[in-house]
């Protein structure tokens, strides 16, 4: 017996390897046209210039002030470390009171961050709905997690985490690329904000949030009434510290979401192709500008990929990961929008894993698929679609109980607008979000070839290595398992919503943690080694070119000057930037140092209203203008005072380049000839000037900020202020 066990074992071991699925003759030529084809077409869209890596890379302009900056820096990454920690320590002790167990340190941190960051967006939500929006609740809030999470640890320690083994070189130096970009990306967090979306809305409506301690209506601001679940996490940053505070959250969601593919790539792969698919994804232009900006994606990269991970881990003892995938969707519905095709990729994950589940059972018991498992699934999916609504819910109703449409402002044609929405402008809006026009098979079969080669806008500087490898990449030989199965229906599911509702590809970052460990799982599936080792050259080429690009925007912002020192803070903010025109920081800051408390500031001209400590109107160029509405409903200049005066309002700022760019490519002042005329009597009667401000360039003035008093009369032999409305901004808009 034994004989013949130790024969059949020979024979076992004398067998061949399993055949490649496609031959090597197929495999190489095509993958080294298309990689031709692919990276020539890419670097000769956009060459890497390395003279402007040479100036960006010399250490002396860098060094000069930095050790003077550095204690601010620390404190900023000290009280950031204290935040996530009391976030951590909130959802360790959610998820252990759970019954959720995990199988390492990486994946216990990761999802217990994550689970807190929700858990907190959640507790400022209700303090800001009853009006309860002060530094102290949530300053309470955070400090009980991080007490109870510093005794927790003690009875209940963290894993002893087990460093990487067997680490090649190639391995290595991914780990290099990926430390690199997350050194780039603190740099672009510590500097201050200068993203205008969230000068906008992504910072400007939670911190008026905080000037209103609670949910107020901002009528002029249709952003207002988006889901603003990542505006309550930026209140509580911005009640605790300030913007940099709020900008580091979304330093942190990159990190936790490279973490998370790093734990998910060790669980169902190996901790190398987590860290390649970390290093692929995170590497991303796009993704690194996400994490260095207070905007969006990062926070709904974050929970996005935590569904996806919750919903890898169900099985049929363990629905409790899918009611926890729920809770993550609806976080990221709860960001935005587009967080719906998260949802969808985590319910066509269950539905796929039910369907190979009946059918396996229905092996054994015939009847089985047909009666109990299809109702269980549809309540399995009722009950996912009820613990989503818990999170997203709330922004919806607010939207109802504002405008009347719960998802406004999409939906507007059968939902409708709400009073305070010019139709016309949203639907500029959404058109210029999608960027598409009419659906169009070629078109949208095009669309990867196009984002890749920056023929679409905003998509510059995206990375090849999709484009490259995903197409073609099952003739490597797809690693066996569900959960790499979950991971291409994920994916998908995302890029499938995505391609039909917009190209903004930062509108896509939530499929790129999954498009990243796809990629790495075939670069590590059995067979074709050398094509492999090849690929992944190419593939660290490609990471190195996305940080490349991100350090060389990070350069051209200047983001560096106030991060070392070399510029102040005030400085930078108050002169132009790239992606930061025309600025007002100069004005804002005069009000906030110079007016009473109770001033209130109309902002005319300019719809970036963050830094601004004080109440204020702020109109988006998708919205009616406040004060075009204003003098339209006035009948001559002293009503139009008096309208202003009922509503608080003690001071005008006005931004005179901005106010010409938008008002050409915006259309911001429609007023007609007799509202025009009311707005000049008013400011020939009621207005003086108590601020300005010229910002120039090699000694020629090309902006003007002012600040405006509203005064009951003009003081008798004092002429009124230069009309800068009428005689420079209108003027300039009508000659176009």
């Amino acid at each position: 017996m034994a004989k013949k066990h130790k024969k059949e074992h020979s024979r076992i071991q004398a067998q061949p390897p399993a055949k490649d699925r496609f031959p090597a003759w197929l495999v190489w030529p095509v993958f080294a046209a298309w990689s031709f084809f692919v990276l020539k077409s890419y670097y000769g869209r956009f060459p890497m210039d390395f003279n402007s890596l040479f100036v960006i890379l010399s250490p002396e302009q860098y060094t000069s002030w930095l050790f003077s900056v550095l204690p601010g820096h620390l404190l900023n990454i000290f009280l950031a470390a204290a935040f996530l920690f009391s976030c951590f320590s909130l959802g360790r002790l959610a998820l252990r009171s759970g019954g959720f167990k995990f199988s390492g340190v990486l994946e216990e941190t990761v999802f217990s961050c994550g689970t807190g960051l929700g858990l907190l967006a959640s507790y400022v939500f209700i303090l800001a709905v009853f009006k309860a929006l002060y530094a102290w609740p949530v300053a309470a809030f955070l400090t009980a997690g991080g007490t109870a999470g510093i005794a927790d640890l003690r009875r209940h320690p963290l894993p002893v985490a087990t460093g990487p083994r067997g680490f090649g070189a190639a391995d290595l130096t991914a780990l290099g690329v990926l430390m690199l970009a997350l050194l780039l990306n603190l740099v672009g967090t510590l500097s201050p904000e200068i993203f205008y979306d969230a000068l906008v809305y992504h910072l400007a409506v939670p911190g008026f949030y905080v000037i209103k301690h609670g949910i107020t209506r901002m009528p002029f601001n249709f952003y207002s009434d988006l889901p603003f679940t990542h505006g309550m996490l930026y209140a509580a940053a911005l009640l605790v510290k300030g913007e940099i505070l709020a900008k580091f959250l979304n330093y942190l969601a990159g990190a936790l979401t490279a973490g998370a593919v790093i734990a998910m790539g060790a669980r169902w792969f190996s901790l190398r192709t987590g860290l390649w698919g970390a290093a692929i994804f995170y590497t991303v232009g796009h993704a690194m500008l996400a994490s260095w900006s207070a905007g969006t994606e990062a926070l709904l990269m974050l929970f996005s990929t935590l569904a996806l991970y919750a919903a890898l881990l169900r099985s049929d003892e363990e629905m409790r990961w899918f009611w926890l995938a729920a809770a993550f969707s609806g976080l990221a519905m709860g960001v935005k929008y587009t967080g719906f095709f998260t949802a969808v990729g985590v319910m066509l994950i269950y539905v796929l894993a039910a369907w190979h589940s009946g059918r396996a059972g229905a092996v054994a018991d015939p009847a089985a698929i047909k009666t109990g498992r299809p109702f269980s699934a549809l309540k399995n999916l009722a009950l996912f679609t009820l613990i989503a609504s818990v999170f997203v819910g709330p922004w919806l109703i607010k939207n109802y109980l504002y405008t009347g449409n719960p998802v406004f402002p999409f939906l507007s044609g059968l939902l409708g607008t709400g009073p305070m929405s010019d139709p016309v402008k949203l639907k500029n809006f959404i058109a210029n979000a999608s960027q598409m026009g009419p659906f169009n098979i070629g078109t949208w079969f095009m669309t990867p070839w196009n984002v890749t080669m920056g023929h679409v806008g905003n998509s510059e500087y995206f990375s090849p290595l999709f484009l490259l490898l995903l197409p073609a990449a099952f003739l490597l030989g797809a690693p066996a398992g569900a959960a790499f199965t979950g991971l291409w229906v994920f994916f998908l599911a995302i890029w499938g919503g995505w391609s039909v509702s917009s190209t903004m590809v930062r509108f896509l970052t939530p499929a790129y943690p999954a498009a990243g460990l796809i990629m790495a799982a075939y670069l590590f599936s059995p067979g074709h080694k050398a094509l492999k080792a090849s690929l992944k050259v190419i593939v660290l080429a490609g990471c190195i070119t996305g940080v490349y690009w991100a350090g060389v925007i990070c350069y051209m912002q200047g983001r560096w000057k106030p991060v070392t020192g070399a510029v102040g803070k005030d400085e930078y903010l108050s002169h132009t930037q790239p992606t930061y025109p025309y600025s007002a920081y100069s004005a804002i800051k005069f009000i906030n140092e110079n007016t009473a408390a109770n001033a209130k500031v109309m902002f005319v001209g300019d719809e970036r209203s963050f830094y601004l400590k004080r109440d204020f109107i702020v109109s988006s160029v998708y919205d009616r203008t406040a004060i075009v509405e204003y003098a339209a409903a006035a009948k001559d200049g002293d009503d139009l005072y008096a309208r202003l005066k009922a509503d608080g309002i003690t001071h005008l700022l006005l931004n005179v380049a901005e106010a010409i760019r938008l008002g050409r490519d915006y259309r911001m002042f429609y007023w007609d000839e007799r509202a025009r005329n009311v707005f000049y009597d008013f400011w020939g009667k009621h207005v003086s000037e108590a601020f300005a401000y010229e910002e120039q360039e090699k000694g020629r003035a090309f902006n003007r900020v002012a600040v405006y008093t509203i005064t009951e009369q003009v003081p008798p032999g004092s002429p009124p202020p230069f009309n800068m409305m009428k005689e420079i901004i209108m003027k300039n808009i009508d000659a176009r």
